[in-house]
């Protein structure tokens, strides 16, 4: 039985106040999450912070990775905890065992969260960067044949996103996986647009690296992520920065600079993490798995539909066309610009943005919009009647 739309709202209390259709730049915080943030403040607060460090302290972090792997479709061994989608790419991005000359390819719609990883370590270990140049128009193929182009032998790494979050175009990166790892290179993914959006599956993507957020599509609080690791990957992704939950144990390291890291991805966590936050991740996790994560997924996929059949049937508005989609629609309105169109929306209770390079309104729609909220997204566009900025 599918849960009552109803209640799930008002679990959410941010979308009785809008037309929430943002949840690509942050997700409504849960009542489960936020309550269990609020409760482990009062705790650290009253009781103090040694109070948390003991049984209950661990259990929450090795929890809350078999969640996160039940989100990705892996073992729980192969999750270490981040704090945002930009520190798993940092972290993978920056493990590869590079040699000066080797290539990085990504493209022109990477979110700075995973481009800037990669000119980053481009500058320091003297690495050329491969730009794949896409058009919001390309069609899978299309695209698959411009990455073919320039993947090569000299190819370390291929950094790209799941779900574009400029055009939302779900990129195939099971065939992506295919090409790099012919020429014995790594991908790197940025699941920003895709974890919690749409249902993930590790060993059948090809990825070895696999970064997503809490605070988007997984509606939980800000400062906690998740980046998968392929099991079989560990011995090529090298520790970027270590500290004491690095280690296999406390002592497992002497004054000659050998040190033990732990089994699996747990190895590239650093150092404390704010636990308010993980138990509000947590239990956010909890709800959502209640609800059924395949209900979330499917929901959200109607919920997208019905927002596209909207949009569609303005004459005004230009979609993108993509084959297939997770929560995002883009779009432009004729004579106003997105920045322009976004600000007059908001005055009217319909939460969207705009994003750069091209120009596009974004709309993000999750499994708990309704009916009501993609009719006050095409009133609303309606209403802008071809005003100008």
């Amino acid at each position: 039985m599918s849960p009552n739309l109803t209640e799930v709202r008002n679990e959410l209390p941010a979308v009785q106040a809008s037309a929430y259709l943002n949840t690509g730049s942050y997700g409504p915080l849960s009542r489960a999450a936020a309550t269990a943030v609020e409760e482990e403040n009062r705790q650290q607060f009253e009781a103090g912070r040694l109070t948390s460090m003991g049984e209950s302290g661990q259990s929450i972090p090795a929890s809350l990775r078999a969640a996160f792997a039940r989100v990705f479709g892996c073992e729980a061994a192969e999750v270490a905890l981040t704090h945002h989608t930009t520190d798993g790419m940092n972290i993978a991005t920056w493990g590869v065992q590079y040699r000066p000359g080797d290539e990085i390819v990504t493209n022109t719609w990477e979110h700075p969260g995973g481009i800037l990883p990669v000119f980053a370590a481009a500058r320091r270990f003297d690495l050329k960067v491969r730009m794949v140049p896409l058009e919001k128009d390309d069609d899978e193929k299309t695209i698959l044949a411009k990455f073919d182009r320039v993947i090569g032998p000299r190819t370390k790494l291929v950094s790209v996103a799941h779900v574009s979050w400029k055009t939302g175009t779900i990129l195939p990166i099971d065939s992506l996986a295919d090409l790099v790892h012919r020429h014995d290179g790594l991908l790197a993914v940025d699941g920003a647009q895709s974890g919690g959006a749409m249902r993930l599956d590790m060993a059948s993507s090809g990825a070895d690296f696999y970064a997503i957020p809490g605070q988007k599509w997984l509606c939980g609080p800000e400062g906690i992520g998740a980046l998968y690791v392929d099991k079989e990957r560990t011995g090529d992704l090298l520790q970027t920065y270590v500290g004491y939950p690095s280690l296999r144990d406390g002592g497992a390291y002497d004054e000659t600079g050998i040190f033990l890291p732990p089994e699996g991805a747990k190895r590239y966590e650093v150092g404390t993490t704010y636990r308010p936050a993980m138990a509000g991740m947590w239990s956010g996790m909890q709800w959502l798995e209640e609800l059924g994560l395949d209900w979330v997924y499917e929901r959200t996929q109607k919920m997208t539909k019905l927002t596209r059949e909207a949009l569609a049937s303005i004459p005004t508005v230009r979609l993108v066309h993509t084959p297939t989609y997770a929560g995002l629609t883009s779009f432009t309105v004729d004579n106003i610009s997105p920045s322009a169109a976004v600000e007059r929306l908001a005055e009217a209770g319909v939460l969207i943005r705009s994003v750069p390079n091209p120009d596009l309104i974004r709309v993000s729609s999750h499994f708990f919009n309704n009916e009501e909220d993609i009719e006050r997204l095409r009133a609303g566009i309606e209403g802008l009647n071809g005003r100008g900025d």
